[in-house]
């Protein structure tokens, strides 16, 4: 069904490192990604470029898009939250879309990871002490952190 197809990965964060090789092997296709093909111009997950859809639509326009642009008839994409999560209110969440669309055969296949296993965190930090107390609950270096303005920073001279 898949065998010496060629499938476009629709990723700009190289995750196509270790998806390529597992459909590779496993349905027979040859792998490519888009190296001009900007996945964040659907939103990025640090909230530079705001997000206008949902993890699901989103997940289903970019590989569609990606397989548009390079004319494939199969694609692969994938796209992730961290949120709070959806039912347990005291917990934050990883939240992971994974989509294979194959045209030629009408075949779209869902996959959903929605985990509690992460660190993602948030803090308004106030002084040196708070950043780094924070820094060390979220596991800093071995995983980054993303600084913002506060959205209650007050400007001017009040």
């Amino acid at each position: 069904m898949f065998n010496r197809r060629k499938l476009i990965i629709a990723t700009k964060h190289k995750k196509e490192i270790v998806i390529a090789p597992i459909l590779e092997k496993s349905l027979g296709v040859t792998c490519f990604k888009d190296k001009t093909f900007d996945t964040d111009i659907l939103g990025t997950f640090s909230g530079e470029i705001e997000r206008k859809l949902d993890s699901l639509a989103t997940v289903m326009k970019k590989c569609l898009l990606a397989m548009k642009l390079n004319n494939f008839d199969l694609g692969l994409a994938s796209e992730g939250s961290f949120s709070p999560h959806p039912s347990i209110f005291f917990a934050n969440a990883d939240d992971e879309f994974l989509i294979f669309i194959d045209k030629k055969n009408n075949l779209e296949i869902i996959a959903r990871e929605l985990s509690i296993e992460t660190n993602f965190n948030w803090k308004e930090i106030e002084n040196e002490k708070d950043l780094i107390d924070f820094a060390n609950l979220v596991c800093f270096p071995t995983h980054g952190l993303i600084l913002r303005k506060s959205k209650t920073l007050q400007t001017g001279n009040n």
